[in-house]
């Protein structure tokens, strides 16, 4: 069952994050809610992503066509530079997401001051460096998961502050603060100190490969779920 999982970790990842984005879509024609759309368009952004970001599997093959050979020798090779675009746009968009949710003027200037300061630091370092095609943002899952840690905190601060505190279950945005934090929380230590282990520690990487599995599994069932469940309870 382990290896089974591992070796389709990718098919497994995908299927979850489409069912998240599908009900998330579900939930938004049902009940029209503006700041959930915010969220919904991140993780259809993510579904996109992931999908595209395949294409440096199919760049690994010998095919003798010129735009296949130029294409396989250009920047656009590694998909970092992908990634880069997703990273920058899914913390501007979780980003707005909690600025629209929350209704404290202090809270609001904290989110919309980490998402200036996060854009300008990208956007300066990527200009100064030349190196948006090949690497990501020095310390960038470690930036990510403080910011979305504050975004997350303010939101169970004015929730706990609020009467909609004793609905908090019909909530999908309960749901999606959980697993955000849950996510960033758990895949953080994996990526910011993997560099420490060799790639030939291959107990290691299986190990990796299946955290995360389980990892997203449970993230993007937690979306799927809220959705679901709040438009149930909220009927």
């Amino acid at each position: 069952m382990q290896d089974f999982l591992i070796n389709n970790d990718e098919f497994f990842t995908k299927f979850f994050e489409l069912a998240a984005a599908v009900s998330g879509s579900i939930y938004l024609n049902k009940t029209k809610h503006k700041t959930i759309r915010i969220f919904v368009y991140y993780l259809w952004l993510t579904v996109v992503v992931e999908t595209l970001g395949v294409y440096t599997q199919i760049l690994q093959n010998n095919y003798d066509y010129e735009w296949y050979i130029a294409l396989k020798n250009s920047v656009f090779c590694p998909n970092t530079w992908l990634y880069n675009i997703y990273s920058f746009l899914a913390i501007g968009l979780i980003g707005i997401f909690y600025s629209g949710l929350l209704s404290s003027k202090k809270f609001k200037i904290i989110i919309r001051g980490s998402i200036v300061a996060y854009s300008l630091f990208t956007i300066v370092f990527f200009l100064q460096t030349n190196a948006f095609f090949v690497m990501s943002l020095p310390y960038n899952m470690l930036l990510g998961t403080m910011i979305i840690c504050v975004f997350v905190v303010l939101y169970f601060l004015e929730l706990i502050r609020s009467e909609v505190l004793l609905k908090f279950y019909k909530l999908p945005s309960f749901y999606i603060s959980v697993a955000l934090l849950f996510w960033y929380l758990c895949v953080a230590p994996l990526f910011i100190f993997g560099s420490y282990y060799r790639a030939v520690n291959t107990d290691f990487i299986q190990f990796r490969v299946l955290l995360l599995l389980i990892i997203n599994i449970l993230t993007y069932s937690c979306f799927s779920f809220g959705f679901i469940y709040s438009l149930y309870k909220n009927k």
